[in-house]
């Protein structure tokens, strides 16, 4: 276990300094199993992220996602990544395959308002963004710097 944990930290240390391919490199020279576990996984998948192998962290996050236990946000990062492969229709799924209490969590209202409006569900759009802002109303600010939100937030 020490040497795994000493991976993650090469990599994590790697990460900090910029160089995604060598943080990668560490991870790989983990065992298979070790390969597996949610700490490198959510790792890898951040790397990924930052190489923009977008499919690649998508598969990555819904693997995380499938954990029983697995957090909202985790559900919110694999719509993110999703979102960069324009899946819009998909990005929404994978919020919708959050646990029940992700409806009354603030970010995860607002990226699926965000989701909706870029299918075209305006109004379902306008219910989740108000619904984001009456759960966290510091979402407002950041609602308004974006171009899809700030009509729904704006208009009565």
């Amino acid at each position: 276990m020490l040497t795994f944990q000493r991976t993650l930290e090469a990599a994590i240390g790697y990460v900090e300094l910029g160089m995604a391919g060598e943080a990668l490199h560490e991870l790989d020279s983990l065992s298979p199993a070790h390969q597996r576990e949610a700490p490198s996984l959510e790792l890898r998948a951040v790397i990924l992220q930052q190489l923009e192998r977008w499919e690649d962290a998508a598969a990555i996050h819904s693997e995380l996602c499938q954990a029983p236990d697995a957090s909202i946000d985790r559900f919110i990062g694999w719509g993110c990544v999703l979102y960069e492969l324009g899946r819009y229709a998909d990005c929404r799924s994978a919020l919708l395959a959050a646990p029940p209490s992700a409806r009354d969590h603030g970010l995860w209202n607002y990226h699926l308002a965000c989701y909706e409006i870029l299918l075209g569900n305006r109004e379902a759009g306008r219910q989740l963004i108000r619904k984001a802002l009456q759960i966290e109303p510091r979402l407002r600010s950041m609602a308004l710097r974006n171009e899809n939100l700030r009509p729904l937030i704006e208009s009565p």
